[in-house]
């Protein structure tokens, strides 16, 4: 699938094969402080197959995010409870997108070819997140996760004027505060590995290290973001993590490079799934770029009117007939607070828009064509039923081998 890019270059880290059959990263040995934050998160990371009856479905990846101790009984009958982040599409046939096979069966192997049966609790097709559930006698281990702030200062030394010179409503406090306060900074050029577990053998690492970039790709998903890795499909699911071993995203498989879901949000389907089995989609009808998107003609006009606005979500269109149309909002607005809470970035929008399904929320926004912030209502109604299409391409065989299936797949 073709990616649209604008003043983007992308240096590309492959997946290779040497001559034992192991993925290596690109034609380069990992450097001693990559291995260690691959090792780091590696215990964690597992491969999962599906089958529906006898037929092999999908392999990719996944890794542990939590990991409960039954308290079945006491001592030695103790029985502990792992559960899986992985992609959707381990779930679904190629014949029906969003529907989860019949008679399924899901197959889990950790380092080594520790195997366990999975068990599907709970999916989003929309957002391609399915949680599995294994059981162990023994505690798994799990990985430590990070939120990220990928927001960029127009200009860096005045990024914290915004708030007081506009007087906007304090930032409301976080359901998830002990994780947003500590957010890892994720910038162009950020060093990024994307992990996954290699189906066969020993069940080894496979790790593709890159680097964070900007730009856009053509999946529906407009919350994904892009990575320089490039992985194989059995890499899907797994996590992207950062320097210090951190799942910082879920990767997904594109040819060119590698799309990847924010933990933010991964975090937030977790979250409701496990609570609810279900993820709120609000919708407010806007297209939204980070104002340092915009062309520098745009950026100047602004900064001579709001030198304090270095961050935000820039409008690009209110739908006809969208929340946002009939609330006014207009093509051009640069959002900066949502229900109080401060916009910096378009992930911070869909964070703060994500539990107002069905609400009335507050946007403040500033427009060129005023000289102070507006306060805009709007109503943030349930999405279309109608989810993201997450287009896999069909498995490629090299010369009939069944083991390089396995490994293209």
């Amino acid at each position: 699938m073709a990616a649209r890019f604008e003043s983007l270059i992308i240096i590309r880290y492959k997946f290779l094969i040497n001559e034992n059959g192991r993925f290596r990263c690109g034609a380069y040995q990992l450097d001693k402080d990559t291995k260690n934050s691959v090792l780091k998160a590696a215990s964690s990371v597992v491969c999962l197959a599906s089958y529906s009856g006898h037929k092999k479905l999908f392999i990719c990846s996944g890794f542990i995010m939590e990991c409960d101790n039954d308290h079945r009984g006491g001592g030695d009958s103790d029985t502990f409870t792992g559960t899986i982040l992985t992609s959707a599409i381990l779930l679904q046939t190629r014949k029906a997108a969003a529907v989860v096979a019949d008679d399924l069966k899901i197959d889990v192997y950790m380092a080594g070819g520790t195997f366990f049966k999975g068990q599907v609790f709970a999916v989003d097709f929309h957002y391609n997140i399915a949680i599995i559930k294994i059981n162990s006698d023994v505690p798994l281990p799990t990985s430590t996760v990070r939120f990220i702030d990928n927001s960029v200062a127009l200009d860096p030394g005045n990024h914290r004027a915004g708030i007081e010179d506009f007087k906007l409503s304090p930032l409301a406090p976080c359901q998830n505060s002990a994780i947003s306060s500590n957010r890892f900074s994720l910038y162009p050029g950020t060093k990024v590995l994307a992990l996954g577990r290699y189906f066969a053998d020993s069940y080894d690492m496979m790790a593709a290290h890159g680097e964070f970039s900007y730009g856009h790709c053509d999946f529906d998903c407009k919350e994904l973001l892009i990575a320089s890795c490039q992985i194989k499909k059995n890499g899907m699911g797994g996590p992207l993590i950062n320097s210090l071993g951190e799942v910082i995203g879920v990767n997904f498989y594109d040819a060119s490079y590698t799309p990847f879901l924010p933990i933010n949000i991964v975090y937030r389907c977790y979250r409701d799934l496990k609570k609810q089995c279900h993820i709120p989609r609000p919708w407010v009808g806007l297209s939204v770029v980070d104002l340092y998107e915009r062309s520098l003609r745009e950026l100047e006009i602004l900064k001579q009117m709001f030198p304090h606005v270095v961050k935000g979500a820039f409008v690009k269109q209110a739908l006809p007939d969208s929340p946002a149309c009939i609330a006014e909002l207009c093509a051009g607005d640069v959002i900066i607070n949502c229900g109080g809470n401060l916009v910096q970035s378009c992930l911070e929008l869909t964070e703060a828009l994500w539990d107002k399904e069905g609400k009335p929320v507050e946007l403040v926004v500033v427009r060129k064509s005023v000289d102070k912030p507006l306060s805009l209502m709007v109503e943030a109604v349930k999405t279309n039923p109608d989810t993201y299409r997450w287009p896999v391409p069909e498995p490629r065989v090299v010369n009939n081998n069944p083991r390089l299936e396995v490994i293209l797949c």
